[in-house]
């Protein structure tokens, strides 16, 4: 009931598109920083995404995030985007906030982007905790200014959470994947 009662309010209060979804894809499954390229036949579409990379385990409010960049094409035919679908997924400990604030640390200049975010009912299964997702609509230059970036970090609620070099390198191919005409 209380899930119900904090959606409906967020709907009323808040300016970005909340939905409510049951599960992350199980994360046994997936094979952190790998592109995936697959075709939708119903919309003749091609998607391109990178398989979640986890930036951040247990810090402050947040039990855990991930990252998961994608874009897609029309058709078969590889067409650059003008923007990337930039997805942070969380699982958090506490109520999520309504008013959640969140900006991209590029080597140090401060980049806000606009989102959809949606709440995601038992992220893990097994415990009774709660997850979001947020998409972040990211123009095609930004990506470019991350894949050449020394330092990148999300600030949320407050807590800034670095990429790895590990994840840096993984967005960096991802990226390259973005320019490529070969997908």
């Amino acid at each position: 009931m209380k899930l119900i009662s904090f959606v409906l309010m967020s709907v009323l209060f808040s300016p970005a598109k909340i939905c409510v979804t049951t599960e992350l894809e199980p994360r046994e499954t997936q094979k952190p920083g790998q592109i995936e390229t697959t075709y939708d036949d119903k919309q003749d579409r091609t998607i391109v995404r990178l398989t979640p990379l986890q930036i951040s385990g247990e810090n402050a409010q947040y039990h855990s995030v991930y990252i998961a960049p994608s874009f897609t094409y029309p058709g078969r035919q590889f067409k650059k985007p003008d923007t990337v679908d930039f997805e942070v997924q969380t699982v958090v400990k506490t109520k999520l906030k309504i008013d959640l604030y969140v900006v991209f640390v590029v080597d140090g200049e401060k980049i806000f982007l606009s989102s959809g975010r949606r709440a995601v009912k038992h992220p893990v299964p097994g415990q009774r905790w709660i997850g979001e997702s947020l998409v972040f609509r990211m123009p095609y230059d930004t990506l470019m200014k991350i894949r050449k970036a020394k330092a990148v970090a999300i600030k949320m609620d407050g807590v800034e959470f670095p990429f790895s070099e590990l994840v840096l390198d993984n967005i960096r191919t991802f990226a390259s994947s973005v320019n490529s005409s070969e997908n």
